[in-house]
């Protein structure tokens, strides 16, 4: 680990160690077993049983009668790095790949668990929480959907769908960000015709065939919609282009990846027929895949009690999130997490040390005492 002192020394705390200590274990999608191996190690002091599927681990603690069952889950895998592999602190942060997205969450969700007394923590035990707890460290989030492995869990361990309340310790800045943006991922194609670059009047090239579109693509603005008492930004986006085949020769396709991110208020279908309907004629158009959003589960008791006891800010989820997932099989969840969404996926990933006492403080207040103050 490299830092501007060791972790006693830049006042990280046990806390912050521990999410360091997660940060320095590579955990890019696909490529999680380490961590995993990691998390079920932390899990063999903790009362309860502990499940590993694949590189996905679920514990649970011992069920009560009349408790019911809330899940703390988050996600193993990261993006590549961008020279920040190594976890460093500097001025009260956290650096590193993952630090926020969201091994920063992960570390909080062991300190709740108590195991090992590694996160500085002596967190009550779990006979003493008001709720049965479990938790669920899933692999490939940040990929493709049909990879993410919290749908492998839902058809092996039915019983999570019969949560009262599930917290995706997605990085919020220790706001509570309510639902989830839905998710789509369409490719557009241009044809045109090949021809040697020499004499391209004998071709037509199909990257500039495609300029009128892309343009108008450009153009698209945020697009605002309101409910549940959030605001969403819709959004629309190329992230990839692929043309040609050589340098001397006239692209005979262009095929560019939109996405768009649309309100929970929009069905998948509706957001796919919209997005269809701005293919010029000519242009191909082909889905990749689409996730629901979810709204903003405010109206659900729990919820409502977690956000008026600790006044925590609210706001929509400008991203997809596992909520999605939950929400899906009735299950009323939110994010809630010490990760700063904005540097997230950057090369100056971070967190803030405080934000992980913070997220730590007001989760075992919820989950340990009814009522009462804020932590």
């Amino acid at each position: 680990m490299t830092s501007d002192g060791e972790p006693g020394g830049s006042g990280a705390g046990d806390l912050g160690a521990l999410a360091a200590e997660l940060v320095g274990i590579p955990s890019v999608s696909g490529a999680e077993a380490a961590l995993a191996e990691r998390v079920t190690e932390w899990f063999t002091a903790v009362p309860g049983e502990t499940h590993r599927l694949g590189n996905n681990v679920v514990h649970r603690g011992p069920p009560r009668p009349g408790r019911p069952l809330v899940v703390l889950a988050g996600h193993l895998d990261t993006v590549p790095p961008q020279g920040n592999a190594e976890p460093r602190f500097a001025d009260g942060r956290l650096y590193g790949r993952g630090a926020s997205d969201m091994k920063a969450g992960l570390a909080v969700m062991l300190a709740l668990a108590g195991a090992a007394g590694r996160a500085g923590v002596s967190a009550a035990g779990l006979d003493a929480a008001r709720f049965d707890l479990a938790w669920v460290f899933y692999e490939c989030e940040e990929v493709a959907f049909e990879r993410n492995g919290l749908r492998r869990l839902w058809p092996e361990l039915p019983w999570l769908a019969d949560a009262a309340l599930a917290f995706l310790l997605e990085p919020t800045d220790c706001a509570a960000e309510l639902g989830c943006l839905g998710s789509l991922h369409a490719e557009f194609t241009v044809r045109g015709r090949a021809a040697h670059s020499a004499r391209p009047w004998l071709g037509e090239n199909a990257l500039y065939k495609a300029l009128p579109f892309l343009a108008r693509l450009a153009s698209a603005e945020p697009h605002p919609v309101t409910t549940g008492g959030v605001t969403y930004q819709e959004t629309l986006e190329v992230t990839t282009a692929r043309c040609g085949v050589g340098r001397n020769v006239v692209p005979d396709a262009f095929t560019c990846n939109v996405n768009r991110r649309f309100a929970p208020t929009r069905t998948p279908e509706e957001a796919v027929a919209e997005l269809c309907a701005l293919a010029p004629p000519g242009v191909e158009v082909e889905v990749v895949d689409v996730s629901p959003g979810a709204p903003p589960a405010t109206g659900h008791p729990l919820i409502a009690e977690f956000l008026d006891r600790f006044a925590l800010e609210r706001r929509a989820k400008q991203a997809w999130t596992d909520v999605a997932q939950f929400a899906q099989r009735g299950v009323p969840a939110l994010n809630f997490g010490p990760g700063v969404p904005e540097t997230a996926h950057r090369p100056d990933e971070s967190v803030p040390l405080a934000n992980l006492d913070r997220a730590l403080a007001v989760l075992r207040d919820f989950l340990w005492r009814a009522g009462g103050a804020g932590a």
